[in-house]
Formats: structure tokens, C-alpha cells, sequence
């Protein structure tokens, strides 16, 4: 007998995102990229770990408090036989009301008084000052009170839940609480984050405390419990704001949901900007074997014009730099859903046909669309403008990647939650005598420390420091990563005494010397600031092959397929140990090769079981600031909170070090293809 289609928790977010993907959700025939998204991405934050801390923060029985039955049934059953047995406090407690069940995270019930409290507990951070209710400051709503966009889905996942509760228990008041990690805390005691292990492999996971663990040992409170009545009765007494069922109350909301999943209907949301983070589409190579829904989606409601094929939506055109405008919103509006739709007008009235020198973010999204309206597959360089830049630029180049991680639960005492670490860099320098004509390139340096509990900034620092001040050549990062960590450890420091870190002034300077920060509206940068490869991909580099992408794990692809100097040189094994290129990780690769579609990155296996790199970058792409590092992190984690043996340990950090030279070759690479090509032309 196939299980109850209720609509759960999960089902009811999926929906509220968008109403067609209750259709999708749950069918082995339709590609879900995001499957298993959510269990690994919290496991990656921290946010196991900060369930299990609150069940040490709010209850009485940490250790048996949970309903560990995965069974709707079972669930159920388990949950009424503690109710009835006198328990106040339940976590994972099921409650099922005609074709709702839900899961709750905490359950504290008083049957005398007939009170419930349910606890929501969530990884995200709060701090003081930061409030749910926002006044709307223009448009159609100006004046009106709404609930902050970022804590809605908490709040309207809170809401759902105190709406079940409500009527599967109709005596009793409800009141909700949401459990958040508290930024402004600080942790009061060692290794806090190392009180809760995870054991388990494949789809099955367990998070542990430490034997003997007690509420005395983890010291002060690092979470903080939020009552949000007001905020949860302002969302089930107001109108739901959707296109689907335009004007409903939350209960009718609710039923309309339930009663589509049960029944197995199709609901028809309009296209929007928000197809873009569709998880039901197929990748290369999957559309053969799998349905895309958002393809299905765009074949049922979006007209395509005589004359005018389908080719790329318009939700694949880059939206960067364009403040608080959603250029594709603006498109889809105006009927505009694929890109060969789209007229130079609707991108902007002071563009030129073609470029001529440094893109303007207009010009490049025009870009993107003329290549598509003439079925144009070359590239875009501005060879003059790229020149001017290099020509600023002192041999040896460097360049750096970090991969870093920012745990809720902190490592040391005094630290607060999310509190970024760096735990690893690649560092690969070039040099030349002749300004770049010829030109050696070394593999010079890593550091990767995953010693369990213990906060590798500072070792990180002073290895970076040393290897970077050997000489004064431009250094290089991709996008604002490493000088946004680079600035926190210095605001780490800051807080330090001289006794606690002796040579905190001479780290504190590297730190000012190599990177930018803003001071009021004024731009400080260091006599060696770092130069940003992603800064000069917009501004002078577009290439058709990156579909809009501009993240190094899509321009290296794009830049060997536009470089024939690069798919020469990489397509033979010239990296390794004593080899052309040098490498401190590979004794022999060749990292162009068809058999990978021409992408070096497709080349290195898993570094994590069963999960490709880029399935794993995608699942925080999000994240601006993480550029890529998904799959780092998950690694990372895997070595801090992992029940790992040690030679699964040693797996990782190797592949951990290939993956992290790799991101530095490539921007090495994507230098080399420039200075060809200004060499060419010159």
C-alpha cells in the first residue's frame, strides 16, 4: 500500500516557493537537483548540531526525548503513547490534522493546563536589533507592515506548524517559539562544536552527543529563543499572497494545497524570475533518462513566437550589478521569455549593437543576448583594456584560494557562532623576465589544517604572510572571498591582546597591505591589494560558453573552449611533480580531455561520497561569499563532526588539496589565455 500523500512541512515550503512544484517533488521520473540538499547542507552549518544543543537548552531528558520512529503511523502512535504517559517535553513529536502532518522539532505540552509550546529550531543567526515586522518604504505598499523577507519562510514554517497543532488539538492554546543561533553570544567553553558527532553513512545519519555530556558542560547559552505569536497570528489572519489562489485566507491556503498533493493535481503557477533556482531540471547527459519540470513548466504556459525557436530562457541571463532592478522580472513582464525575444530597448537605450572596449553591465547582458540572436558561439575580449591592466601588474604573479568555513557552534572559547575560519589555501605563482612573453609556473605553496576542534586562523595567517612577502608581485583572488576573511581575522585580531598573539601588529599590517575596505563611502586599499579576476571577467571578457555564469567553475570551461592555446598546452601531461608546470599534489595530469567535455574539474573524483563538486557547490550557491567552496565545506565538516576513520580522514585531505590547486591553475589559466591573446594581437 503506497504512503498518505499529506502535505508535511517540506511539501508546504516546496509550495509556497512555487505552487507546480508539489507536482514534481517526490517523482524518480522528474530530475530533482536539490534532493538531498537541505539534510546536507545543514550537516555542512552546523544546524544537526544546534537541534541536538536545544534539546539540552529547553528540556529536561535530552537523552530520551525523541521520537526516533520515521513511519507516519509509527510516528503518530509513538508520540500519543508519550503524551499519554505524562511526558512534557517530545522532539520530533508527529501530529497529523486531516491531510497535514507535520514533525516538531520540540513539543512541550502541559495537560493539566492544557498549553502547548512548540519549538522551531533553525541554524540561521540572529542579533540584536534585528526585527521581524518591516515598514514597506515605496511602491504599491508603501506604508504597509509586512514580515521581513528573510524571516519568512521561518516565520510561515512556524505558522504552518502552530495551524496543525491548532486543530489537531483544538482545547489547548499554542503558543511558537523559534530557537536561532544567537550572534551576539560567545561561547563560554572549549570545543563546543565538538560535543555533537555525526555517525552514519549514505542516506542515514545520527548526530551524537559525547558520552557524559551535560547541560554544565557546554556553558553559556549560544542559542536564543524567540517567542513569535504576534508574528505567526499576523500571517494566519492575513491573506496569502499568491497567483494560484489569489486572495485566500492561510487555512484555505492550506486545505487547497493538501487537497492538490492528495489528488495528485498540477497546479499552473504563471513563469517567473524565480524558474532560475528551479531544482526539477535535467543537467547534461540526464535529459535522456529524466523529465525536466521546468522545461515542462515553460512548453505549457509560455507562447513562443512564430518564427522564433525556444533556444535559452530568459532566466539564464545575467542579472549582476543592477542594483535593486530584477532585470528578468522586468523581461518576463513585458513577455519577453526567451532571450532571442529580447530587444536592445529592453536591456537598456544608451547600449551599443556591439561592444567596443570595457563592458558596462548593460553592454554585457546585450551581449549575452545578441551572441543568441545570431547564433554567435565567439568570444569577447577587450584586448586593449586587459592590456592597460597587466601593464600595471610586477612579476612574480600570485594567486591564491581559500576555502573556509563558518561553523554555528564555535571552536574556542570566546568566539562567537558562524565566526568564519580559514582553513586552507593553494598558491600558485608565475614568473617571467620579459613582462609575460615567457614565463615559468610553480605550484608554490599549500596550507590545509582539519585538526578536529581547533581554529587554524592564525597558522593560516602567518603561512600566508610568509609566502606572500618574499617579493612585492601582484597578488590575484577570484571575486571578494579572500579579502572578506582576510579583513575578519583581522578584526579577530584586533580584539587579541599583545601577550595572546606577540606578533599581532605584523599580522594586522600584511592584512592592510593585501586588501580594500570600505570607510564610510571612502575605498581604502593597501599598496598590494589583491587584483580580482572575477572584476576583470565582467569588465572585459565574455564568452557565450558560460551561459551568463560568471563563477570560475564556469569561466575555465568557457575559456578552454574559446582558447586553443590553452585546450593545446593542458590537453598534454605537463603538470606534475618536476614537470613544466609544477604541481605539489600530482606526480602527472592532463587536465584537458575530451572524455571530461574539455573541464578539468570534471577530471577529480568526489571529495565527497557520492556527490560531484559541483552538485556540492551548488547546494550554497546562495552563499555569494563562499565562491564555490560547497564542496570544501562539506569536506570540512565531514573531518570535524564525522565519526571518520583515519583512512577515509587521509582521502579527503588529499583530494581536498588537489581541488584547491586546481582553482588556482585555473586562474593561472584564465591569465595565460589573455596574455595570448594580447600577444596575438599584438
Amino acid at each position: 500500500m503506497p504512503d498518505p500523500r499529506y502535505l508535511t512541512k517540506s511539501r508546504f515550503k516546496l509550495a509556497y516557493e512555487c505552487e507546480t512544484k508539489l507536482f514534481y517533488t517526490r517523482k524518480k521520473e522528474y530530475a530533482d537537483q536539490s534532493s538531498e540538499d537541505p539534510f546536507l547542507r545543514e550537516l555542512a552549518r552546523g544546524g544537526y548540531q544546534v537541534g541536538e544543543l536545544a534539546k539540552y537548552y529547553i528540556t529536561d531528558n535530552p537523552a530520551g526525548v525523541t521520537v526516533k520512529e520515521t513511519g507516519y503511523d509509527e510516528a503518530l502512535a509513538e508520540t500519543l503513547r508519550r503524551i499519554q504517559r505524562g511526558d512534557r517535553y517530545i522532539a520530533e513529536a508527529a501530529v497529523k490534522w486531516d491531510k497535514c502532518f507535520i514533525r516538531i522539532d520540540i513539543l512541550e505540552i502541559d495537560l493539566r493546563q492544557k498549553r502547548i509550546k512548540l519549538y522551531e529550531v533553525k541554524s540561521v543567526s540572529w542579533k540584536e536589533g534585528d526585527e521581524f515586522f518591516k515598514t514597506v518604504q515605496r511602491g504599491e505598499k508603501k506604508g504597509q507592515t509586512i514580515i521581513d523577507g528573510h524571516w519568512m519562510d521561518y516565520l510561515l514554517d512556524v505558522a504552518f506548524q502552530k495551524y496543525v497543532v491548532s486543530e489537531a488539538y483544538p482545547d489547548y492554546s499554542v503558543e511558537p517559539f523559534l530557537v536561532v543561533v544567537n550572534k551576539d553570544a560567545t561561547a563560554s567553553v572549549d570545543g563546543l562544536n565538538q560535543f555533537f558527532r555525526v555517525r552514519g553513512e549514505g542516506n542515514t545519519h545520527d548526530v551524537i552527543p559525547v558520552p557524559g555530556l551535560t547541560r554544565e558542560m557546554l556553558g553559556e547559552e549560544v542559542l536564543i529563543t524567540l517567542p513569535v505569536n504576534d508574528e505567526v497570528e499576523f500571517i494566519l489572519n492575513g491573506p496569502v499572497e499568491s497567483e494560484v489562489f489569489p486572495g485566500y485566507s492561510f487555512p484555505e491556503y492550506v486545505r487547497s494545497l493538501a487537497l492538490a498533493y492528495e489528488n495528485d493535481t498540477k497546479l499552473q503557477r504563471p513563469v517567473s524570475e524565480i524558474c532560475k533556482k528551479c531544482q526539477f531540471y535535467t543537467k547534461e547527459g540526464e535529459s535522456d533518462k529524466l523529465r525536466s519540470g521546468r522545461d515542462e513548466c515553460w512548453a505549457e504556459k509560455v507562447p513562443v513566437r512564430p518564427g522564433v525557436s525556444a533556444g535559452p530562457k530568459v532566466i539564464e541571463l545575467w542579472g549582476g550589478k543592477a542594483g535593486a532592478r530584477s532585470v528578468v522580472r522586468e523581461l518576463i513582464g513585458k513577455s519577453r521569455y526567451f532571450l532571442a525575444d529580447v530587444d536592445k530597448t529592453d536591456i537598456s537605450d544608451s547600449i551599443d549593437d556591439e561592444p567596443s572596449g570595457e563592458l558596462t553591465p548593460a553592454q554585457r547582458r546585450w551581449e549575452q543576448v545578441r551572441r543568441v540572436r545570431l547564433n554567435d558561439t565567439g568570444f569577447y575580449l577587450d584586448l586593449e583594456g586587459l592590456s592597460a591592466e597587466m601593464a600595471k601588474w610586477r612579476y612574480p604573479l600570485h594567486f591564491i584560494d581559500f576555502e573556509t568555513s563558518s561553523p554555528a557552534l564555535p571552536f574556542t572559547r570566546g568566539a562567537h557562532p558562524y565566526e568564519g575560519i580559514a582553513f586552507q589555501y593553494s598558491h600558485h605563482i608565475v614568473r617571467s623576465n620579459d613582462g609575460g612573453r615567457t614565463y615559468t609556473i610553480e605550484h608554490r605553496n599549500q596550507f590545509l589544517n582539519t585538526d578536529r576542534g581547533m581554529n587554524p586562523d592564525l597558522a593560516f595567517l602567518r603561512e600566508l604572510m610568509r609566502d606572500l612577502s618574499e617579493d612585492d608581485g601582484t597578488i590575484f583572488r577570484y571575486h571578494n572571498h579572500e579579502n572578506t576573511y582576510l579583513r575578519m581575522i583581522g578584526r579577530q585580531l584586533a580584539s587579541t591582546s599583545d601577550q595572546q598573539v606577540p606578533d599581532k601588529s605584523q599580522l594586522m599590517s600584511f592584512i592592510d597591505t593585501v586588501t580594500q575596505y570600505k570607510d564610510g563611502k571612502n575605498l581604502i586599499t593597501g599598496p598590494r591589494n589583491m587584483v580580482d579576476l572575477w572584476d576583470l571577467v565582467l569588465r572585459y571578457y565574455y564568452s557565450p560558453h558560460a551561459r551568463g555564469s560568471n563563477s570560475l567553475k564556469q569561466i575555465l570551461p568557457a575559456a578552454i573552449s574559446d582558447s586553443s592555446f590553452l585546450r593545446d598546452k593542458y590537453s598534454r601531461p605537463i603538470c606534475g611533480r618536476g614537470r613544466e608546470v609544477t604541481s605539489l599534489n600530482f606526480e602527472s595530469v592532463v587536465w584537458i580531455d575530451e572524455r571530461f567535455r574539455n573541464d578539468p574539474y570534471k577530471t577529480l573524483p568526489p571529495v565527497f561520497e557520492g556527490y560531484s563538486r559541483e552538485e556540492l557547490d551548488e547546494m550554497f550557491d546562495d552563499m555569494d561569499e563562499l565562491a564555490d567552496g560547497g564542496a570544501a565545506m562539506m569536506a570540512y565538516a565531514k573531518l570535524q563532526f564525522w565519526e571518520t576513520p583515519e583512512e577515509q580522514r587521509e582521502s579527503i585531505r588529499q583530494a581536498l588539496f588537489k581541488y584547491c590547486e586546481l582553482d588556482t591553475l585555473a586562474m593561472v589559466m584564465l591569465w595565460e589565455f589573455w596574455a595570448n591573446e594580447i600577444t596575438m594581437k599584438n
